[in-house]
């Protein structure tokens, strides 16, 4: 893996994020979608943050930096960010599945690509349930007023554009200097072999568990690579493996590589920067934590029957 190209893809792609993000509140896009998108509340999601799933599917950036701003003003609490959030995971995880996931894994491996997007869909399903629930019942008496007409009104122009787009590098500088030392760190820990010491560790556990040599490469494959891991499937499929099996293993793999990678490679650049501490945890938590447990439990669970 080259750490270098990897930090400048992040960086890079971050930075066009922020700029994106800032030059769609200066323009009042943000806005417009948002009244737009007011209907969305009747899912448990609050008024001021109905705009949030829609903006994830354009930009995860723009759309925690509007939830921030919101956050800063006072305007909303933390749980309302977290309800948001975690609603926003079913439109993105359809999103991935049939843009990018199913097209690579149906013709590999057929109908088992399917049956592992509805495990991952079902958990998205589950959580989102959730947050109908506990918001219908939190906003149920909420009366806010959410935008102002002129405020919804999308206005290009270059002093906005060129506004935003400042903005947008100020907030990305802030961002690299906090992200840089934590990712230094980190790639200091992978080239003293922290997590091939972890991988070996874990080998014995997931043996005891019952997965077998193939299963347990294919788990610790996909820890660092997925697509590579991937062929992997095939293999398992032509010695005859039973779904169950090679279900389960494909869960484990998915924690594993969330474990180790996802969480500060893919999360943790969306959040630093733009929350406090304590609330960048706490989306660690729900982010990567409710799905590693999840994937844990139903790989060892398949695995086990």
């Amino acid at each position: 893996m080259d750490f270098k190209e990897l930090y400048l893809i992040i960086v890079s792609a971050i930075t066009f994020g922020y700029v994106t993000a800032a030059v769609l509140v200066e323009t009042n896009v943000v806005n417009w979608i948002g009244l737009k998108t007011l209907k969305l509340s009747r899912f448990g999601i609050h008024p001021k943050l109905t705009n949030i799933p829609v903006i994830y599917l354009v930009s995860p950036r723009a759309a925690h930096i509007t939830a921030s701003e919101l956050l800063k003003k006072g305007e909303i609490k933390p749980v309302d960010l977290y309800l948001a959030i975690l609603a926003s995971n079913f439109p993105m995880r359809l999103m991935f599945l049939y843009r990018y996931y199913l097209p690579v894994l149906l013709p590999l491996i057929g109908s088992i690509a399917v049956y592992y997007a509805l495990l991952r869909l079902f958990f998205d399903i589950v959580v989102l349930a959730c947050v109908s629930i506990v918001g219908r019942i939190r906003y149920r008496n909420l009366n806010v007023q959410v935008y102002q007409p002129q405020s919804a009104e999308i206005t290009f122009s270059f002093n906005k554009i060129v506004k935003g787009t400042i903005r947008g590098l100020k907030e990305s500088g802030l961002f690299i200097l906090k992200f840089t030392p934590l990712f230094v760190a980190i790639i200091f820990l992978i080239n003293n072999g922290a997590m091939d010491w972890l991988t070996v560790k874990l080998k014995p556990f997931l043996g005891l568990m019952g997965f077998t040599p193939l299963e347990i490469t294919y788990i610790t494959t996909a820890a660092i690579s997925p697509p590579v891991a991937y062929g992997l499937i095939r293999v398992m499929v032509e010695k005859g493996e039973t779904i169950n099996r090679i279900l389960g293993t494909m869960a484990v793999g998915n924690a594993m590589f969330s474990l180790l990678r996802s969480w500060w490679n893919y999360l943790l650049p969306y959040y630093l920067g733009l929350y406090p501490l304590r609330i960048t945890i706490a989306l660690l938590l729900l982010q990567a934590g409710l799905p590693i447990i999840y994937n844990f439990t139903v790989g060892i669970a398949l695995i086990r029957w």
